[in-house]
């Protein structure tokens, strides 16, 4: 009996393998087009094949942040509306028509409508392969399965540096344009996820794929999906035929909706979270690596050493994205949170000291080594925790009958922060230097650190459903309908 168990538990892992497989194709892609502007602005730099100011730097490098909160509405509306999968498959077809751009580019326009059809490739794909992946996952093997997503993001982006390294841009361009072209034939096969399913009502199809998908032992799971679905349902449909026009029952839900605890507090702890992943000081290395590195130990991106720097940064993060794997799997969410970030801020401090010491000849020893050494913590320390971190939290604290909602708004304040970080940070530099920007750097993450733990609640090893019982405060499933109905209408009495 225990051997046919072992055997069954076998059989599900390895389809949740397949299903999450076939979606980190989508994930891979996205860490391939973010690695891509490093690359594309050091050729431009040195070869000044299309010339660039400061202000068109900054543009280009930011372009994609804007796009990415259309990408995310387009994502979300149409996770809640098609389905999960075709969001999946719309964002591969949007990264290969960015890479279409780029390889006929002959201009700063060219450049620029690709790195459009880039943020709206990552703004549809980013929530929708973190969301499916926790739809798909057992909950034992969810945090495994969300912190791949980090990691084979960053596999993309050190393929897309590894080739910087032997390709001019167009080459690359040119490369993964082909590269892509299979991706969205693959994720065809893959099942619609089951959380979408019940929210459509399609019960079931939900069980079919659910029992396909997970063990004998996790339907009690899906039971208590479905009938939460079912009672929000006919609560919602209640208060709908109370409305004459479809247009003001939406413009009163956005306006209403943030009364739902269930919704208030994940949004604001992810609101948080992505100020501390986009401030945590790898973006602008990535994006601005002449100028960062040159700081750190006093030469320019072009040179052959930068080069053997740069893939062994890209290596590490990677290690570390793979081993965050294992921490996720054993460490609690509020331990990592606390640990990681407290870390970030340690090492950022660190680099802002060494920095301001080294070019005020301060320093008693200096060496190249010693900016090495910080960068490789720092990429370490958001390899391993910091990244993954927002990539689990965010695919396991929205509620099923908020989650587009919460998706758009999520990756709105992700695309703002990106924005503002990349747009900045030139004029920082310039303004305050390296050491000024890491410094601040510090003080909001210390911010978003503080804010974000006071809030967070334990997800590890809990359902969906736990989670967000745990968050409302009170149990769907396990209060009596008169209970549900009876604080559904306390609701409704306060968004009326």
């Amino acid at each position: 009996m225990c051997r046919i168990i072992r055997e069954n538990n076998f059989i599900t892992l390895m389809k949740q393998c397949f299903a999450v497989g076939a979606v980190t194709l989508n994930t891979v892609s996205l860490g391939i087009l973010n690695g891509y502007i490093a690359s594309l602005l050091s050729d431009l730099r040195k070869t000044r094949e299309i010339p660039l100011d400061i202000d068109s730097e900054s543009w280009l490098a930011s372009a994609g942040a804007v796009t990415l909160l259309i990408g995310t509405v387009i994502g979300s509306l149409t996770m809640e509306i098609v389905g999960r999968k075709p969001a999946v498959i719309l964002s591969l077809l949007c990264g290969i028509c960015g890479w279409l751009s780029f390889s006929l580019a002959s201009s700063f326009p060219a450049l620029l409508i690709g790195r459009i059809f880039q943020g709206l490739s990552f703004g549809i794909g980013a929530n929708a392969d973190i969301i499916i992946t926790g739809e798909y996952s057992s909950p034992r093997y969810r945090g495994s399965f969300l912190a791949t997503v980090s990691t084979t993001y960053l596999l993309g982006a050190l393929i897309s540096y590894v080739f910087g390294i032997f390709y001019g841009w167009p080459d690359i361009s040119i490369i993964f344009l082909f590269i892509s072209l299979p991706a969205p034939m693959v994720c065809i096969f893959l099942p619609e996820s089951p959380s979408f399913l019940v929210s459509k009502g399609r019960y079931d199809e939900c069980r079919k794929v659910f029992h396909w998908l997970r063990s004998a032992d996790e339907n009690e799971e899906l039971e208590k999906m479905i009938k939460s679905h079912t009672m929000a349902k006919t609560t919602k449909e209640d208060h709908e035929r109370q409305l004459s026009k479809l247009i003001w029952d939406k413009v009163k839900y956005i306006m209403t909706v943030f009364r739902k605890r269930e919704v208030r507090v994940p949004i604001l702890i992810v609101m948080h979270l992505n100020a501390i992943l986009q401030f945590c000081g790898t973006t602008i290395c990535d994006v601005y690596a002449v100028d960062i590195y040159s700081a750190f130990y006093g030469t320019d991106a072009h040179s052959s050493s930068s080069s053997r720097v740069i893939t062994s940064l890209d290596v590490l993060r990677l290690v570390a994205a793979l081993l965050s794997v294992y921490i996720f799997s054993r460490m609690k969410r509020r331990s990592v949170l606390l640990t990681f970030v407290s870390l970030n801020i340690f090492v950022n401090l660190c680099v802002s000291c060494y920095i301001y010491t080294r070019r005020r000849g301060l320093l008693p020893f200096d060496h190249m080594a010693i900016g090495i050494l910080l960068l490789h913590c720092l990429y370490f320390v958001v390899g391993a925790g910091v990244m993954p971190l927002m990539a689990t939290v965010s695919g396991e604290i929205f509620p099923l009958a908020d989650r587009g909602f919460c998706l758009v708004v999520n990756k709105m304040f992700s695309s703002l922060f990106m924005f503002g970080d990349i747009k900045s940070a030139p004029y920082l530099v310039s303004l305050m230097g390296v050491e000024g920007t890491f410094f601040l750097y510090a003080l909001i993450l210390f911010y978003g650190l503080i804010v974000a733990f006071v809030m967070l609640p334990e997800t590890k090893d809990k359902t969906l459903q736990e989670v967000e019982d745990e968050i409302r405060g009170y149990s769907i499933y396990g209060d009596s309908e008169e209970t549900f109905a009876m604080k559904s209408s306390e609701v409704n009495s306060d968004e009326n």
